[in-house]
């Protein structure tokens, strides 16, 4: 399995590093995109020099799913302004017009928008832009490819698509890209087909896991995976068994982002457990090494986890530390969903202490990110508890304001 790994990350960074064909179309399963995900996560990191912007919002009507794509770029451009002004360097321009015209063809508003990115990029050097389109569903699966079609350098390369590349998504299940595109003999385009299925997943990691053939470091890595999906499965018992070996031999190693990694998931096999207190201990020993590390996914995963176990043992301060912190880490990873989770959840630990004012702060805070970057469930939840609220100190105007965006939420829910 780790071969299949191996492969889909060595396929995703020779299509950045090549300059040959502008549009990689990566055929998987819904189940399999969170690998597909993960691996970009790992190359974003990996590769500095460039730019990579990953959207996975489900592709709906077009109009509305290129809407929403660049609802989620506008807010990271702000949440990457607001580092940059505090390093003292000058803000990026906020995306042009013409990204927003809902009159405008979908894919004349998402060129604008990369032809924008583009241009933040320096001149004289070698970077790329990656942007990546992987809906983990394709609803609207006709305006999806028509939207893909539109992307290609049919007429030949043209000044938008310098430095570009694009990662699309085809369903492996029921294929549309992969035929269109030999149908029209689409140039500038490839195509590759991920299989990670679960039953492959299993076999292959079991298999690397023990194949003493293998440098021992890929059989740590296949025993790591297989942990996961033993938690997955709820087999917890020989899920902790596997983090405490990892552990052990990541910890003889040195290797503190993965010692922090195997202590969250041993987090959250013993929270399953019913042991929240064992589960926060190591949280917080995880946290300790990924600050030292600064690798922002891993410490935004556990200050988050630390800041839930903390609200479920009604220890309000401290799960209110913990969502202040993953707050800002997940403003520096420009990561906004996490962003409007945390601060729904910093309310809800005020809340907890009686301070309804700070409460109010963060559930508006959260309300306002999730409509500029269209997160209509995190925006209904932090309405309601407004609302409930609003209700308890007889601010009715307030609630009413609050309970006809609700409404509205519904009937624009109703309506796709």
């Amino acid at each position: 399995m780790q071969r299949k790994l191996q492969e889909l990350q060595e396929t995703l960074r020779d299509f950045v590093n090549q300059r040959d064909f502008l549009i990689l179309v990566v055929s998987a399963r819904d189940d399999e995109m969170a690998w597909v995900l993960r691996t970009l996560q790992g190359l974003d990191e990996e590769m500095d020099a460039d730019l990579f912007l990953v959207c996975h919002q489900e592709a709906g009507p077009v109009a509305q799913y290129l809407t929403a794509v660049n609802a989620d770029i506008a807010a990271r451009l702000e949440l990457a302004n607001t580092a940059r002004e505090a390093k003292g360097e000058p803000r990026w321009a906020p995306l042009p017009a013409r990204s927003q015209d809902t009159r405008l063809p979908p894919h004349q508003r998402l060129q604008a928008s990369m032809t924008h990115f583009s241009s933040l990029l320096p001149a004289q050097e070698d970077h790329r832009l990656v942007w990546c389109l992987l809906p983990p569903k394709l609803k609207d699966r006709t305006g999806y490819a028509e939207l893909v079609r539109q992307l290609l350098p049919i007429q030949g390369y043209e000044p938008w698509m310098r430095s570009l590349r694009i990662i699309v998504r085809d369903d492996r299940a029921e294929p549309l890209l992969g035929p269109m595109l030999l149908k029209i003999r689409a140039p500038g385009a490839l195509r590759y087909e991920v299989d990670l299925s679960t039953a492959a997943l299993i076999d292959g990691l079991a298999r690397d896991a023990v194949d003493e053939s293998r440098p021992v470091a890929q059989r740590m890595q296949a025993l790591l995976q297989l942990a996961a999906l033993d938690y997955a499965h709820r087999r917890f018992p020989q899920a902790l068994e596997k983090y405490g070996l990892l552990y052990d031999y990541y910890a003889e190693h040195g290797a503190k982002e993965m010692q922090a990694l195997c202590l969250q998931g041993a987090g959250d096999v013993l929270r399953q457990l019913g042991k929240p207190l064992q589960a926060r201990e190591r949280y917080q020993q995880g946290l300790a090494l990924a600050i030292q590390t600064k690798v922002l996914p891993v410490l935004l995963n556990l200050g988050m986890a630390a800041g839930d176990v903390s609200l479920e043992l009604k220890h309000y301060p401290d799960a209110e530390g913990y969502f202040d912190i993953t707050d800002r880490v997940a403003a520096k990873a420009l990561n906004v969903h996490a962003k409007a989770d945390a601060l729904e959840k910093l309310g809800i630990a005020r809340e907890g202490q009686a301070n309804t004012a700070g409460a109010l702060r963060a559930w508006n805070d959260t309300a306002t990110l999730c409509r500029s970057v269209g997160y209509p469930e995190r925006l209904r939840s932090a309405l309601e508890r407004m609302a409930r609220l609003y209700e308890n100190a007889g601010m009715r105007q307030e609630r009413q304001q609050c309970l006809a965006e609700l409404r509205t939420l519904s009937a624009n829910q109703e309506a796709r």
